[in-house]
């Protein structure tokens, strides 16, 4: 090496798992990045699902987008009232003019009686609040101040295209006893978290910024609870095939040694799968994928065996090889869970080595 040259440290190993997407596709767009490329429609639309999806106690949502949504756009109604989600997609962050301008149609119009104030109103930004708008957001006696003070700048001749509405006698009043507590934003991050509970948001984010975490080679020590069902399972059809009774302490001085622990790697390997797609897909998925293996290894299962053992040996060798080309978690799954998902289903009494 020459003087003041340094060598290169090489990179640490990531600690999720590579899928062949990651080696065709690169490195994808990140959800928070993607509600950037979003049009305004695009965007009203994203609210609306998660509105709707996620909605307290709302009876119904709407979107009220175009001319003569008297500044509301995604409403959420419920017995007594509603909530306004305004939509800003905007290529600078929310100001406080901003913030002032749509307030001021929920005060011109709530006045006028065509409809209440609201239990909460948010705005809705890909890329948040300036750090004025924050602090008067925190501060929420500041709204009523900025509102009077910007009306005739901002709100004046802004409201309706047919008249001036100056800011003045009951109208004022009428702005002085609000209480703009109920005026807030909701964060980018809170976004992309609420809507990821919606069954949208892998459709309209995809599942290629999701990485699953590094499957461990090897099975705990201790034998849990949730092992005892196909453990149990497996030294049967160890015993059938010898016509011997083996116990978990056999097993240790035998060749199904090998076929035990690689039952347990698998089964572990199945399970993270499991919680990977419960923590990261929609509701069922996982389960969906179970069916799938089920209906593709029932027929080899039905098919006539020597033995317990042969049977368990043929099922795994078709699990293996199921291809799931169809399924969410399809770029996601490994040959040692396509196995394990087997162990699984005999957890689930779906089916025996030994048939009766």
């Amino acid at each position: 090496m020459s003087i003041g040259e340094n060598s290169i440290e090489l990179p640490l190993e990531p600690e999720f798992m590579p899928t062949a997407l990651d080696a065709q596709k690169g490195q994808p767009i990140q959800p928070l990045d993607r509600l950037m490329i979003m049009s305004a429609d695009e965007w009203e639309v994203f609210t609306l699902e998660l509105v709707y999806h996620l909605g307290k106690d709302y009876e119904v949502v709407t979107r009220c987008a175009g001319a003569g949504d008297k500044g509301r756009d995604i409403i959420g109604r419920f017995s007594n009232g509603w909530d306004n989600y305004q939509c800003k997609h905007y290529g600078e962050k929310l100001n406080v003019a901003d913030v002032v301008a749509e307030l001021g149609k929920l005060v011109y119009y709530s006045w006028k009686g065509d409809y209440t104030l609201p239990r909460e109103y948010r705005f809705v930004t890909p890329k948040g609040c300036s750090s004025d708008c924050i602090d008067m957001l925190a501060n929420k006696s500041r709204i009523k101040v900025e509102l009077i003070s910007r009306w005739d700048k901002s709100c004046r001749d802004k409201i309706t295209k047919t008249q001036s509405i100056p800011l003045e006698g009951e109208l004022l009043n009428y702005v002085n006893e609000i209480d703009f507590s109920f005026v807030d934003e909701m964060s980018s991050l809170d976004l992309v978290e609420r809507h990821s509970k919606t069954p949208y948001h892998s459709m309209r984010f995809g599942t290629y910024h999701l990485k699953r975490p590094l499957v461990k080679k090897s099975a705990p020590e201790a034998i849990g609870d949730n092992e005892r069902i196909y453990i149990e399972a497996l030294l049967d059809a160890f015993s059938d095939e010898k016509g011997v009774k083996y116990s978990l302490a056999d097993i240790k001085t035998t060749g199904y040694k090998e076929d035990l622990d690689r039952a347990r790697i698998n089964f572990f390997s199945a399970e993270s799968l499991e919680i990977f797609s419960r923590d990261a897909f929609p509701t069922r998925c996982y389960e969906d994928l179970k069916d799938e293996c089920h209906e593709g290894i029932h027929s080899v299962i039905r098919q006539k065996h020597d033995n317990g053992y042969d049977r368990f040996l043929a099922v795994s060798t078709q699990a293996a090889n199921l291809p799931y080309s169809a399924h969410p978690l399809f770029h996601y799954i490994q040959a040692s869970d396509r196995k394990g998902l087997c162990h699984q289903l005999v957890n689930d009494q779906k089916f025996k080595w030994i048939k009766g």
